[in-house]
């Protein structure tokens, strides 16, 4: 089975960097693309590891939601570019962690359900 991602960059550069790497895995359809519609708003969350990072992925270790504590990090480079693809659930968490190293952030949807 194969399960949708998207997510969004600040720059074309970081998304291209990301479809490279997401080449390597059992993927489909990798689309990289510019947003077009500023108007619309997405809640997006960065993505962290919960785990002990000396294991990797190993048991107890998971990519989730990362939410900043405090109000506004200073940053506020809209996120206009968006990488979307199937990945295989096998490589899902690898897929993500990819995401998570190049910057990207995820709808917040991604962790629901």
């Amino acid at each position: 089975m194969y399960k949708t991602i998207q997510a969004f960059f600040k720059t074309e550069d970081d998304a291209e960097t990301v479809r490279a790497e997401l080449n390597k895995l059992k993927t489909n359809d990798i689309i990289v693309d510019r947003l077009q519609d500023q108007g619309q708003t997405i809640l997006l969350a960065p993505i962290t590891f919960s785990g002990n990072y000396s294991t990797g992925m190993g048991a107890g270790g998971s990519i989730v939601p990362g939410f900043i504590a405090e109000e506004g990090d200073g940053d506020d480079t809209p996120r206009e570019h968006t990488i979307e693809c199937e990945v295989s659930e096998d490589d899902y968490p690898e897929a993500l962690k990819i995401i998570m190293e190049n910057d990207g952030h995820v709808d917040k949807n991604t962790f629901e359900g």
